[in-house]
């Protein structure tokens, strides 16, 4: 066995193949020798080798140095007590023993050369072929992304699953080296291969191609496009690579967006339209157009958007809907649709026919590919009408309040803030009062929201707003009201509802009973220090 350095962790074998060799194998075996240290002298000059194995060595290990020196060893047998060898240099007859066995020295073709099945950087692959037969399948780099093509049907890759992919095919070894020159292929089932796995590089124009014959008692014959010899793979290779198919290069995420590309989303359920519009001015803030018109709760749609990345899809039942009215996407129970700044779009179309109650059956835009969603993740995209509407009652700035008149009906609270502090001025003054009692009361009207609005005033009596639970004005340094609202009676329909009207608003509405106890537990506390 011969190999001859090329340059740094480059070798090329020349006996008794002439391919390429295995550099880190080589790199590895050198390091090995010029640590090898003899453990002890056997005999001096030695006027008979053979009890050694040196006379006519099986084995000799000959290094040629860059000065045109000529350094390596002859390797005798095995020690009898085991764990040692007998060696000798290439000239002289000095016996040494050494503290390895005479297998550890040896090395076999298979071992010195290069076992790379196709040797490439997985950065510079744009498109990868699995040929079988007739059929085709595709993974075709797009930038930074991947689409999968099989016949007419496309659709997004998975960036991490083909990246394995292509790191496995990068790191897998031959397994053993069988034929160099064949004079034919019939007989390893390479003249008309079961699969062809092509790469074509961004560097050169010629594609690297593996052929897949058939098995043998080693895995299974293989042989690349570029060279001749013939050699075997392992099973799991050939696992790997056979048994993809469409679907497991497909991307599971629903979809990947920036939010602040987006400007316009629509929601289409239980018969209603959604058209909720970003504000131009104020990027953070939406504005719901359609089914009426007005401010948009920012945070349910925020919530939204990030369920809609978060979804994964649970597996793709067809690559293709050969009936599109069977599975009659064209009047889909639920839709949403996004409009990107670029004018770009993206939709989803779903309905309820599968056989599972937990997933429902989805197709994207511009694709053919039917998947299913679970449940949870549809119902996290699709909010009602009502958790979409921004149903805050008041909106003010804390730093501008600087009264807050309380009224029960039985008796009248008034704090006043002096610099950061809030005190007590009536009934009586008092400045005992723990002053996070009216940041807490203003924490609660700014995110008070009502339940309902009135179609129809049922009525003082009923509501009891003219005799509220209770009632809070806020007023600025000017003594200005700044807002003033009232919270009456309850729902006689949900005692866990009461009704509440804001000045200057003839809107009646409900809110949740909760807004309410957190005020008069405030009120409480501002008592107890009376």
């Amino acid at each position: 066995i011969a190999l001859k350095g090329l340059g740094i962790d480059e070798w090329q074998m020349t006996a008794p193949v002439n391919a390429k060799g295995d550099a880190l194998a080589v790199s590895d075996f050198l390091s090995f020798l010029s640590n090898l240290n003899f453990t002890r002298v056997v005999e001096e000059s030695s006027k008979d080798l053979s009890p050694f194995g040196l006379d006519t060595p099986g084995l000799k290990i000959i290094l040629s140095m860059n000065n045109g020196e000529t350094k390596g060893v002859r390797v005798g047998n095995d020690h009898p007590m085991g764990n040692k060898v007998y060696l000798a240099l290439l000239k002289g007859s000095q016996v040494l023993a050494a503290g390895v066995t005479k297998n550890r020295l040896n090395r076999t073709v298979h071992d010195l050369r290069d076992k790379t099945i196709l040797d490439f950087k997985t950065p510079q692959i744009k498109k990868i072929e699995f040929i079988r037969h007739d059929k085709t399948l595709n993974l075709i780099k797009d930038q930074e992304s991947w689409k999968v093509l099989e016949n007419t049907v496309i659709a997004k890759g998975n960036g991490t699953e083909i990246t394995n992919l292509l790191n496995t095919i990068q790191a897998a070894q031959i397994e053993q080296f069988v034929e160099e020159k064949p004079k034919q292929l019939t007989s390893y089932g390479l003249n008309n291969s079961k699969l062809t796995v092509k790469l074509s590089t961004t560097k050169s124009n010629e594609s690297l191609a593996l052929l897949i014959g058939k098995n043998s008692d080693h895995g299974f014959y293989a042989k690349t496009l570029s060279k001749e010899n013939i050699f075997t793979i392992n099973q799991s290779l050939f696992d790997t690579l056979n048994n993809r198919k469409f679907v497991d290069f497909l991307n599971k995420s629903l979809v990947d967006f920036n939010d602040d590309d987006l400007i316009k989303m629509t929601l289409r359920m239980d018969n209603v339209t959604v058209d909720l519009v970003r504000n131009k001015k104020d990027s953070q803030k939406w504005t719901m157009e359609q089914p009426i018109e007005m401010k948009a709760n920012s945070a349910t749609i925020n919530s939204l958007l990030f369920d809609l990345k978060k979804a994964r899809i649970v597996e793709f039942v067809t690559t293709h809907a050969k009936n599109p009215k069977i599975l009659n996407f064209e009047q889909p129970e639920k839709e949403i649709s996004l409009t990107y700044k670029n004018g770009e779009t993206w939709a989803l179309k779903l309905n309820k026919k599968t056989s599972s109650p937990d997933h429902y059956l989805a197709q994207r835009t511009d694709e053919k590919t039917v998947f299913t969603l679970q449940k949870s993740s549809v119902e996290s995209i699709f909010r009602s009408l009502h958790d979409l509407k921004d149903r805050t009652l008041l909106e003010f700035n804390d730093d501008v309040v600087k009264e807050i008149h309380l009224d029960d009906s039985t008796q009248t609270f008034i704090l006043k803030k002096s610099t950061n502090k809030w005190n007590l001025a009536l009934p009586e003054p008092s400045n005992s009062i723990q002053s996070f009692i009216g940041k807490d009361i203003l924490w609660t009207l700014n995110s008070i929201e009502f339940e309902s609005v009135l179609k129809v005033d049922p009525g003082n009596t009923m509501t009891g707003l003219i005799k509220p639970k209770i009632s809070v004005k806020l007023l600025d340094k000017e003594s200005k009201v700044i807002t003033h609202i009232s919270i009456g009676n309850p729902v006689a329909k949900s005692s866990e509802e009461h009704y509440l009207k804001v000045a200057k608003n003839p809107a009646v509405y409900t809110t949740n009973k909760r807004f309410l106890n957190e005020i008069l537990i405030n009120l409480k506390k501002i008592k107890e220090k009376l």
